[in-house]
C-alpha cells in the first residue's frame, strides 16, 4: 500500500511539472515569452518593446491597488535582483490589478541573459511573492528572436 502512495505522488508530482512551463508568443515587437501553468500565462510575462526595451508584466493575488500608484518590482534570478519601479494596471481578466516594469535597453541584456542561463525566478511585489521555475525559459526567449535581443 505504501508502494501505491509513493508511486501516486510521483506521477502526480510529474503531471504538475509537465502542466507549468516558459512559452512564447508573436514575433518582432509585441514578442513575448511568459510562464503558463495549465497552458494559460501564470505568473510572469516578458514582451519585447522597440528598441531593445522591454515590459515586465507580474500578476497580482486578485487584489485591486490604485491604478495611480507607483509600486517596486523585484526580479531575483539566483540571488542576482534586478529591481525597478512599476506601474499598476488592471489584470485583462478577473478583478485585481498587476504590475508593469518597463525595463531599458541598456538593462534589458542582462535581464534576458540571467533569465535564459538561471534556474529560479523570484518575482516580488504588493501582491506577495512567488517562485518560478526557469526550466525552458531560454527555448522560449529565444524563440522572440531579434527584437528582444536589440540593445
Amino acid at each position: 500500500m505504501q508502494r501505491i502512495a509513493v508511486l501516486t505522488a510521483v506521477l502526480l508530482a510529474a503531471g504538475g511539472a509537465a502542466a507549468q512551463e516558459w512559452r512564447s508568443a508573436g514575433t518582432g515587437e509585441g514578442a513575448r515569452a511568459f510562464f503558463a501553468k495549465g497552458g494559460r500565462p501564470a505568473g510572469v510575462e516578458i514582451a519585447c518593446l522597440s528598441g531593445g526595451r522591454l515590459d515586465v508584466t507580474a500578476a497580482g493575488n486578485g487584489a485591486r491597488f490604485p491604478r495611480d500608484r507607483v509600486v517596486t518590482l523585484v526580479l531575483s534570478i539566483d540571488g542576482a535582483a534586478f529591481v525597478g519601479p512599476a506601474r499598476v494596471e488592471d489584470e485583462a481578466t478577473g478583478g485585481g490589478s498587476r504590475f508593469v516594469r518597463p525595463v531599458a535597453a541598456d538593462e534589458a541584456g542582462a535581464l534576458l541573459a540571467a533569465l535564459r542561463k538561471g534556474r529560479s525566478l523570484e518575482v516580488s511585489s504588493p501582491a506577495g511573492f512567488m517562485r518560478l521555475p526557469l526550466t525552458g525559459s531560454g527555448r522560449a526567449l529565444a524563440a522572440l528572436g531579434p527584437a528582444c535581443a536589440a540593445g
